[in-house]
């Protein structure tokens, strides 16, 4: 038998918590499109402005719910605790009409409620099943998914997929209108409650390093012995393939160009002579001709550089297919590197005759206007932190840094890699220009837009405006958090959202990773989980899911995890690879494995700081 004084203590705990969470009523309307998120999130946060620990040990002990799983509908929690005690100790029931003006959903209301925010923005019916947890599966559109007449995107939906990202950071709108076509084609084949979405994603303000100079380089040909194949183009006609076809994985011939008239010189059969970048020979035999390429054979590994030609009948062609490339700029622990903000293109380490150092590696950034908030001291990262450095000195031009983290053997510094600053206040807003040209190029066709480095209500109430500007307000805005400012934004950013009709978070683990460290990665994404669970507001688990699997068609042990705790999001993002088939069957294998088990999670009610 219970004491009775230990059910009095646990009750005179939930009755003050109760009137604690009355408090998150006031100056809220009533009429708000979203009341009940909207109360229920301020309810959480008052729940978990305090240390609730002890009163959770105490509901423990008397196998009642410790309110580690009331996020989504706090109050209903509180009051069925105190409804419970009350009954233990004797005493009378809360009336019915006194519930009922408190206006908050009761558990299950706040369950399904939370499910069809979710179908709203993913497809799907919302689960009448209140301990029943569905994830939808997100999948990253490479540059060649509408060619081939769509054949990887039905692929896709195929295995499962459910919803399509377009990311416009990369490609064009003619591509992504391709992209959304073939999308479009598939879903007027089915209901729709099970229609694919297309999730636009704006690129936002990401700092990148620029271009690098330039330097001639020599490439390699004929290196396989088991295929030794090779095509030969006229002027204007060679494409920059890859060295393996996206959709076989099969590897593609190597290639030249070569001048017009030596072209011409071309029959099936005879045999041409190369002379490398070594003065070596080697013979390549013309198998096949055709105006556009001609197929040859060559008979052994050479290197072939601007310098180095073809020969046959007399007559000599040059090599024109050569590629400039980026000088390696290696650094190591210790390096300087020095961050300009203008169009410099990056250099490695300058010396004059004598050895002395003239100028340090220097790289340019995207972001002019950087040098305004950043201090000596300051902590950055390159390349998803593959490059750590603080920063010794600045000036009204460029930043200096001294290199922390780097590989033993040096790190590349490449163009186009992000930075982080996670020290430093950057005052950049979220939607840029490039975003509104790209937002009312894809807005025909977008479901939901992904707003990329949002750190306030503004960033939201600014991508709300445009869309309704244009008539568009159905579209769903997904605040993607990657910041520590969005972070400690997160209950305002949240409400911003609940003003949407339709609305979610992304939790994008690459860049907040950087941000707040990767040992407190872990910590932080069940914190965003917890208080987006408490708004009703769907959640997007992405970056680096099943990475390992999705290139290699081989998941790590690590990563079979991480897939397994993602199934708490309302919808898992997978990025771009060559097995993104076999990828989606292991993913939602996992997830459903999992959703057997639990939904959500229990936690314990610390006060919480974050926000």
């Amino acid at each position: 038998m219970l004491q009775t004084s230990v059910l009095r203590s646990a009750l005179i705990q939930i009755e003050a918590l109760r009137h604690e969470l009355l408090d998150a009523r006031e100056g809220l309307d009533e009429a708000h499109p979203r009341y009940i998120s909207l109360l229920n999130l301020r309810q959480y946060l008052i729940l978990r402005s305090k240390d609730r620990t002890d009163l959770q040990e105490q509901l423990f002990l008397m196998s009642l719910s410790s309110l580690g799983r009331s996020y989504a509908h706090v109050a209903a929690s509180v009051d069925t605790l105190y409804d419970m005690l009350r009954s233990a100790l004797g005493e009378t029931p809360i009336e019915a009409s006194m519930m009922q003006s408190f206006k908050h959903a009761s558990i299950a209301e706040a369950i399904q409620l939370a499910s069809s925010n979710a179908t709203a923005l993913f497809g799907g019916v919302p689960s009448m099943r209140l301990s029943h947890q569905q994830t939808a599966v997100m999948v990253t559109l490479p540059s060649y998914a509408a060619e081939h007449d769509g054949v990887l995107i039905r692929s896709l939906a195929e295995a499962g997929v459910n919803v399509f990202r377009i990311n416009t950071a990369h490609d064009s709108p003619d591509v992504w209108r391709a992209m959304a076509k073939a999308i479009m084609a598939v879903n007027a084949t089915k209901e729709p409650q099970a229609r694919l979405k297309i999730f636009v994603d704006l690129a936002g303000p990401k700092i990148r390093t620029t271009a690098i100079r330039r330097i001639r380089t020599t490439i390699e040909i004929g290196s396989n012995k088991e295929s030794r194949t090779l095509r030969i183009y006229p002027p204007g006609v060679m494409t920059s393939e890859a060295k393996v076809d996206p959709l076989t994985l099969q590897s593609i011939d190597a290639r030249l160009c070569t001048d017009a008239p030596f072209y011409k010189l071309l029959v099936p059969g005879e045999t041409i002579k190369l002379i490398d970048a070594n003065l070596k020979g080697a013979r390549i035999t013309v198998l096949e001709c055709t105006p556009e390429y001609a197929l040859c054979s060559i008979d052994k590994k050479v290197f072939i550089d601007a310098d180095s030609k073809l020969k046959h009948r007399g007559h000599s062609g040059a090599i024109l297919s050569l590629e400039h490339e980026c000088e390696a700029i290696r650094l190591h622990v210790g390096d300087t590197l020095r961050i300009k903000g203008d169009d410099l293109l990056g250099h490695g380490p300058i010396y004059d005759a004598d050895g002395i150092l003239m100028e340090p590696a220097s790289i340019g950034c995207s972001y002019k206007g950087l040098f305004r908030f950043v201090r000596a001291g300051d902590t950055l990262y390159i390349d998803d932190g593959k490059i750590g450095l603080k920063v010794s000195s600045h000036t009204s031009e460029w930043i200096e840094c001294q290199v922390t983290h780097a590989k033993p053997t040096g790190s590349l510094l490449k163009e186009e890699r992000g930075i982080n600053f996670p020290d430093s206040h950057l005052e950049i807003e979220s939607l840029g220009e490039a975003d509104r040209r790209n937002l009312l190029a894809t807005i025909d066709f977008a479901d939901l837009y992904g707003l990329s480095f949002c750190q306030s209500a503004q960033d939201v109430e600014a991508l709300k405006a445009l869309l309704e500007a244009n008539g568009r307000d159905d579209i769903a805005i997904v605040a993607k958090i990657e910041t520590k400012r969005a972070i400690a934004q997160m209950p305002s950013i949240l409400e911003a959202l609940l003003t949407c009709k339709h609305s979610g978070v992304m939790i994008a683990r690459g860049d907040l990773a950087i941000e707040v460290g990767f040992r407190n990665l872990a910590i932080i994404q069940e914190k965003l989980i917890d208080i987006c669970d408490a708004a009703h507001m769907p959640v997007i688990w992405a970056t680096q899911v099943l990475e390992s699997q999705m290139k290699n068609n081989l998941p790590s042990r690590a990563e079979v995890t991480d897939a397994a705790m993602a199934g708490r999001a309302e919808c898992v993002m997978l990025n771009k690879g060559s097995f993104a088939v076999d990828t989606i069957d292991v993913l939602r294998h996992i997830l459903h494995d999992m959703h057997l088990l639990f939904k959500k999670n229990r936690q314990l009610l610390s006060k919480e700081t974050l926000w």
